[in-house]
């Protein structure tokens, strides 16, 4: 077990997982010590890039009483956050229902509150912190507790299609908002002055490319709130980076102190008679 620990601490994967086959070739093990390097052997089969086989062993091992079992829910729960967030999320916080006394909790704490951020859902984040006793700092705080400042995308698309750039504008994207308006200005005073000198081929193209710019001008209207809320979304997180725990690991075993040799009975011999005078 020493070795397989040393080559998971140093991300050896491939060797962690010949050495996993050889442990479980030549050795004898408890039932314990076989639990452990089965699951660091899925590990390694997961960074090695077989996800589904690492997953399918990871639900074998789940079932196990100890560090071991609840090492293997966890690794669940991160593989269906990359799949399904709000599954995932769902995991963490039934690890932390399920095990009151988990030697993990920090850290499922942790990824549950991680895992709403990602998702846009500040309030119940700083709620999930608060009732797993996560400490957050005041700027994580700050943030979680001000979920006002997100766009809806609909709303921007609407606001630029009443006025080009309002919705960039609303989305917190002066720039675009100019240049949307400038654009759009541009395509329908030239559409008025062909219009009113009876152009009809230059109110024709200029029409054509007026439409494409003004449905552009909405898409990307929508587009601004989505990417603002993705960057809201990315600093809240990262104000979360600090408080993150060390990532779960089988716990270190205390080694066994070898057993004092037994005292050599000493035999006795039989006291010297002095012969008698």
């Amino acid at each position: 077990m020493p070795l397989l620990n040393e080559l998971a601490r140093r991300e050896d994967w491939q060797g962690l997982h010949t050495e996993a086959i050889r442990v479980r070739f030549h050795g004898a093990l408890s039932p314990e010590t076989l639990a452990e390097v089965d699951y660091l052997d899925a590990v390694a089969i997961r960074e090695l890039g077989d996800p589904q086989r690492s997953l399918a062993e990871m639900e074998r091992l789940r079932s196990t009483p100890g560090p071991v079992g609840e090492l293997a829910e966890l690794a669940i729960a991160e593989a269906w956050v990359g799949i399904l967030p709000r599954q995932g999320v769902g995991m963490y916080q039934g690890y932390l229902t399920t095990r009151p006394d988990g030697l993990y909790r920090d850290w499922a704490a942790y990824q549950a509150t991680v895992g709403l951020a990602q998702d846009g859902y500040f309030s119940m984040a700083l709620t999930q912190a608060e009732a797993t006793g996560l400490t957050l700092s005041p700027d994580a705080t700050l943030m979680l507790s001000d979920p006002g400042r997100f766009k809806r995308p609909l709303v921007a698309a609407a606001l630029s299609g009443g006025l080009p750039g309002a919705g960039q504008l609303y989305a917190r994207q002066p720039q675009e908002a100019l240049s949307a308006l400038t654009v759009n200005a541009l395509f329908a005073t030239g559409m008025i002055l062909a219009a009113r000198d009876r152009q009809w081929t230059a109110l024709g193209v200029a029409g054509f490319f007026g439409v494409g710019f003004y449905f552009g001008n909405i898409y990307g209207a929508a587009d601004a709130a989505i990417r603002h809320n993705r960057a809201l979304r990315d600093d809240v997180v990262r104000s979360l980076d600090p408080l993150a725990p060390p990532p779960p690991s089988l716990p270190e075993r205390v080694p066994r102190q070898p057993r004092p040799p037994e005292p050599i009975p000493v035999e006795l011999s039989p006291p010297a008679v002095e012969p008698s005078p």
